[in-house]
């Protein structure tokens, strides 16, 4: 998994300034893909965390069980 490295979002996030800085032209174009693309990663990681944590077909979904079961 790539966000397994705790560097690994700060060097995503100096490539793409890099990227942006260097794209002078297309700046504001290439912000907008890379703040959607940021977006879209939070989106499936939080997705994949609530199925990790998700209770079984048998289990309840209270506050108590929840909160220990994490």
């Amino acid at each position: 998994m790539a966000l397994a490295n705790p560097a690994s979002p700060a060097c995503a996030f100096l490539l793409g300034c890099a990227v942006v800085a260097a794209a002078g032209a297309h700046a504001e174009r290439l912000a907008r893909l890379l703040v959607g693309a940021l977006c879209g990663g939070t989106v499936l990681l939080l997705l994949r965390a609530s199925l990790t944590y998700a209770p079984g077909p048998d289990g309840t979904f209270d506050g108590v069980s929840v909160y220990a079961a994490s």
